[in-house]
This record gives C-alpha cells, structure tokens and sequence, in this order.
C-alpha cells in the first residue's frame, strides 16, 4: 500500500456545483458555488488522470479503449452512494476527506494544514479572536451552548496543525461575483436572461491600510498560499511523478488547478486534531465531522447535543463502458451498470462537515464512529470521517 498527498492549487477563480444550477429544471437566476469540490469530483479526478497514464492500449483520444483492464485500474463503475455490496475503484484503495494546506512556510519552514474543529464558536467582535462555546445542561433545561448569543450567529472554524490559529471557515475565501445577460442568437433579450454567478478564490492577500489615512494605497501583501488537499491510498505505487505539476479541470465551469502530488508516510502525515483549550468542552466528549457524512436517524438516539448544517447531495453515475458524457438521463437512478449514458444519482441529504456531536461517555462517541464508518462505500472515498475530542474535566 502506498500513501500520497495531493495538493489542488486553484490557478483562477473555482466553482463547484450543487443543487441549484441553471437550465429549464431549475430556474434560478443566482447561483453560487460550493466553497469545497465534492469527494466524488475528487475520485473521479483521480481516476480519469489514472487513465491518462496508462497507456494508449487502455485510454486513448480521451476514450476507454480495453475496459477490463480499465476496471483493473479504476474500478468498473464509479461511486454509487445506494449500492449495498462494497465498491472497488480498482488500485484505488481510499481517499482521505478534503482539507485546506497553508503552502507559505511558517517560521519554522514548514507547510500547515488545517482541519475543521466544528461549529461551535463565536467572538465578542470583528477583531476579537474566535471563543469556543461550552455545552451547558443545567437540571429542568435541556441542554444548549452556555453563552450563545443568537445576534452573533455561530462560525464554523479550523484549526491549524501547528500554530493552533483559528480561522472561520469563510475566512479562507473570498467572493467572485459576475452578473450577465443572456441573449438569444438574434441577439434579443429573454424576459428570463438577468442571471448571476458566485465563484470563489481563496484569501491569500491582505490589503495593507495607511496608519493615518485607513486607505489602501499600497499593494496588497501574500499573508497566505492556500490550496485544497486529499490524502491517496493505493493498492500498489502509481507513476506519481507523471501526474505531478499537471494542470488539471475542476468543477462545472472546468476551472483549472494545479495538481502536486507526491509520496508521503503515513506514520509522518496523520490528519488528527489534539484535545485542548481551543477544541474540548468542559464536560462532554465532543465528534466532529471531518467531511460531509451521511447518517441514519437511529444513529443519532445516543447524541446529547448537535451543531449542525445539512446538504443536499446527488452525484453522476458512469461505469467503463460509458459513451455519451454530454447528456444525462432524466431518470434518477441507484446505479449505472449497462447504460451507455450518463445517469444522476437519487438525492439525499448529508451533515456537513464542521457539524458537532456531544456525548456523555467516550463509549457512546466511539461508537457513533465506528457506525458512521459501516456506511457502504462513503466511508472509502472520504465521506463519514470524524474524529473524537475528549473534555477538559473528567467527569466523576
């Protein structure tokens, strides 16, 4: 088993889809991206610059030329969240949730990485840092966040693996708004043409404002490099080195990134977050969400508390014999075995990740891991991660 970090730098503005798109099944004249790429957008990457490398035999003039070896290499369907019986993305093995890496080096030469630590914070103002809320149960209440101040509204932060520095997750972006007309090919305005789309960019510049004046006059500094990032698993070593440094196209805009990847340990590269002041509550052991997850109601019968966010979630579903890629059928279905067109997945609804649970015991909190891990086939490509933070008190 070989172990790779791959870094995803976006070299443009991103734009990851989601429900809300345009076109005739949904009106919407304003839609936005999602602020990070799905999982499967992520394995279907991987797999398709798998092909790209493995020789004209198997993938040639961007088309599966032998697709038993290409099930070989990348499974023979993609990911398909109903199927029951474990999926196999051929010498794919797993894909770690995606996170956000920090490539400007800190003081001491290093890269950090940061991890979400949930849904639980808020600060007295714009310039205060960020305070974590502690879960309150007083007798004849039921439990809630001890000083919430519902005008402040809850922020949803990361921690970083070094400098423990809290950051808000909208706090690594920033908006890219463009506003439109459409116009037929006669050139006249439909009475629906007005449109508007948010893209995103990551924040890696701060605007530096005069002492005296509070204006910006000089050019704005790089405070940060930020870039997304999926730790690969694999049966067996790939050519790392030809998929290095590669432009790559993301999102439903076909935005380019570029892709670094290279071998790491995993001994060395734990995606893990330490118990401490910033991230335990008092008294209660807290699960929070690493990705998106998707979890059953009975599942949630031992939760003492929850800070949550949910989703909607649907994904295409292709095997290797796929042909047509430009159309979709308008049937939902559970997968795509025979088809030689495009299908879309049934919807359903995931916790996003940042969200929180609290647990009385670290019994009740391993357990609800272990469940969320059993989840047919998410847990593989990087769904259903979570991690445990134990409390500052140990209770008596």
């Amino acid at each position: 088993m070989s172990t790779y970090l791959i870094k995803l730098t976006p070299l443009d503005k991103f734009f990851f889809g989601q429900k809300k798109t345009f076109g005739d099944d949904n009106a919407n004249y304003f839609v936005y991206s999602s602020l990070f790429p799905q999982q499967t957008t992520l394995l279907g990457l991987l797999r398709y610059q798998l092909l790209q490398i493995a020789g004209e035999e198997i993938f040639k003039d961007n088309k599966i030329q032998d697709e038993h070896k290409a099930g070989e290499l990348i499974g023979k369907q993609s990911f398909s969240p109903f199927v029951k019986d474990k999926l196999q993305f051929g010498i794919i093995q797993s894909l770690s949730p995606v996170f956000i890496i920090d490539k400007k080096k800190n003081d001491e030469g290093k890269e950090e990485y940061f991890l979400p630590v949930g849904r639980r914070f808020q600060k007295e103002n714009e310039k205060a840092p960020y305070n974590l809320l502690h879960l309150s149960c007083q007798a004849g209440c039921p439990p809630i966040f001890g000083e919430y101040k519902p005008k402040k509204g809850l922020a949803s932060c990361w921690l970083s693996s070094k400098s423990h520095t809290l950051l808000n997750e909208e706090d690594f972006f920033t908006k890219d708004e463009r506003i439109g007309i459409r116009k037929d090919y006669e050139g006249a305005t439909n009475d629906d043409a007005f449109f508007c789309q948010r893209y995103y960019r990551f924040k890696n510049f701060k605007e530096v404002e005069g002492e005296k004046t509070k204006v910006c006059k000089q050019p704005p500094v790089r405070e940060h490099d930020f870039c997304f990032a999926v730790l690969l698993e694999t049966h067996r070593d790939i050519k790392h080195e030809e998929l290095n440094k590669r432009i790559v196209y993301l999102g439903g805009e076909r935005q380019p990134f570029l892709m670094d990847l290279m071998e790491v340990s995993e001994e060395t590269f734990k995606l893990n977050i330490e118990s401490s002041t910033l991230t335990s509550d008092e008294k209660h052991y807290t699960v929070v969400l690493l990705s998106d997850a998707m979890i059953e109601p009975k599942l949630l019968e031992g939760v003492k508390f929850a800070s949550t966010e949910v989703k909607d979630f649907a994904c295409l579903l292709t095997h290797v014999g796929t042909r047509r890629f430009y159309n979709k059928k308008k049937k939902r279905e559970e997968q795509n075995i025979e088809e030689v067109e495009t299908a879309l997945s049934h919807q359903h609804e995931l916790y996003a990740r940042g969200s929180v649970f609290y647990f009385d015991t670290k019994e009740q909190a391993n357990q609800f891991c272990e469940d969320l891990e059993k989840v047919p086939n998410f847990h593989t490509i990087g769904y259903n991660h979570a991690i445990i933070i134990e409390p500052t008190k140990t209770k008596k």
